[in-house]
């Protein structure tokens, strides 16, 4: 069945090529024909609509015959249901001749409606997956599509682009500085698309996934030193290139290459030239590894403040909240974490940072309110354990240490005063009720 598939469309893709058949009407050339096609169409919407893809393999293949430029639902449907047929095949022959009948109908829907950018990016993508060691196909194909799509291109896309590019890294047949130039290049469209104010969630979470996916693609290879080099090299090539100077900022403090000799040069024009959160926050970064903390601060806070809806606006808010906190000014600390909250209300780091201000402030109060401060703190980082994975192991850290610090019930007796009572925190500014707990 399926290698009779694959032959009527091959024979049709070479018959529109060359015969100019497909400019016939929608339905067919002929009134046989479109009588053919009208039929089979409501034969193959039906079989997909109930799922039936074995029922709508003989629809869709004769649709192809007749009548293949009538809707582009027919390919949509028709990789769908060879994408589930591909799941199911156990055998490995019937499996390949399936996979090149989806990848066929990819290029039937090219030739008859266009959209190249896009269903090259989607067949790449398939081609990547079901046969990842073609990866050099896959990277030509899915390259035309990002060069054609731009910041159009689907995230699937640029995550499974990446991926045959590090194949052909793996192989030999590319070097790292393809994989730098080209991760510079892409995370430049992600970013693009997370920086959109209309993204919708379910889309961001996509963009996101490629990111990590890139990221841990490029992170795998990239040392400080190769990255500190290729960049020296594309800044003298391209000396007036201010974007890219940016991207690359970002590329060296994602791997937090902070001490390579062109980080600050680079932080240092792109700031001067047109300040951006990513040149600010690179200046605060240079300051806290050099121990200036109090400069540190102004950079970090000036990089969450131009960052208004960009996505790294939680990371500077985080950073910025943690300098403060190593200077001691943990009401500052707290503020920058309530702004995390206000974004991510499930960040671990905020609720970890908010913690540490609280307990920090145990030691300025009078018993029972320094009790109270550590108990508060207890709170906040179980909460950081319970919502946010990530910070589990260091959430739990620190509710061990606060639980030395709890009282015994004898000391909570003379105070009259028991375990599971509700607190009120009177101290340092500090206004919530926790609950009263013991020394374990």
């Amino acid at each position: 069945m399926m290698k009779h598939l694959t032959r009527i469309l091959l024979v049709s893709a070479m018959a529109a090529a060359s015969n100019g058949l497909f400019a016939q009407g929608k339905y067919g050339a002929t009134p046989a024909d479109s009588a053919e096609c009208v039929k089979n169409i409501s034969l193959f919407q039906e079989s997909m609509k109930q799922g039936r893809f074995g029922d709508a393999y003989g629809p869709y293949r004769m649709l192809l015959q007749v009548c293949p430029a009538y809707s582009k639902s027919l390919y949509q449907n028709g990789g769908k249901m060879l994408g589930d047929f591909i799941a199911k095949e156990k055998e490995a022959s019937r499996k390949e001749r399936l996979i090149d009948s989806l990848l066929l109908n990819y290029d039937m829907r090219i030739t008859h409606f266009g959209e190249r950018a896009f269903v090259m990016g989607r067949k790449g993508v398939d081609l990547q997956f079901y046969r990842p060691k073609e990866c050099i196909a896959a990277r030509d194909i899915m390259k035309e599509a990002i060069e054609l799509g731009g910041v159009r291109s689907e995230p699937a896309t640029i995550s499974a682009y990446y991926s045959a590019l590090n194949c052909l890294y793996g192989e030999g047949a590319a070097t790292k500085e393809q994989m730098l130039s080209e991760y510079v290049r892409l995370s430049g469209l992600i970013e693009q698309n997370l920086a959109d104010p209309n993204l919708k969630e379910a889309d961001r979470e996509l963009w996101i996934k490629s990111r990590d996916n890139v990221n841990g693609n490029f992170f795998r290879i990239a040392e400080c030193k190769d990255i500190g080099s290729i960049a020296e090299k594309l800044v003298q090539e391209n000396p007036d290139d201010l974007e890219l100077k940016t991207r690359l900022l970002r590329v060296l403090n994602a791997k937090d290459c902070t001490e390579e000799s062109i980080y600050l040069r680079l932080a240092e024009e792109v700031h001067k030239a047109a300040p951006t959160s990513e040149s600010a926050y690179s200046l605060g970064q240079y300051l806290v590894k050099k121990g200036d903390l109090s400069g540190a601060i102004k950079y970090m806070a000036e990089a969450a403040e131009l960052c208004t809806g960009c996505s790294d606006r939680v990371k500077y808010l985080l950073k910025a909240g943690q300098v403060a906190s190593a200077m001691g000014n943990h009401s500052k600390a707290r503020s920058y974490a309530n702004q995390v909250l206000q974004i991510e209300s499930k960040n671990g780091e905020a609720l970890i940072l908010i913690g540490n201000a609280i307990a920090a402030q145990a030691g300025s109060c009078e018993v029972p309110d320094s009790w109270g401060a550590y108990w508060l703190a207890y709170d906040y980082y179980q909460r950081a354990r319970s919502l946010d994975p990530s910070v589990s192991d260091k959430a739990s850290e620190r509710m061990g240490s606060c639980n030395a610090r709890f009282p015994t019930k004898e000391e909570l007796f003379f105070r009259n005063m028991k375990e599971g009572d509700s607190f009120q925190m009177g101290c340092g500014g500090l206004n919530e009720s926790t609950t009263v707990r013991v020394k374990k």
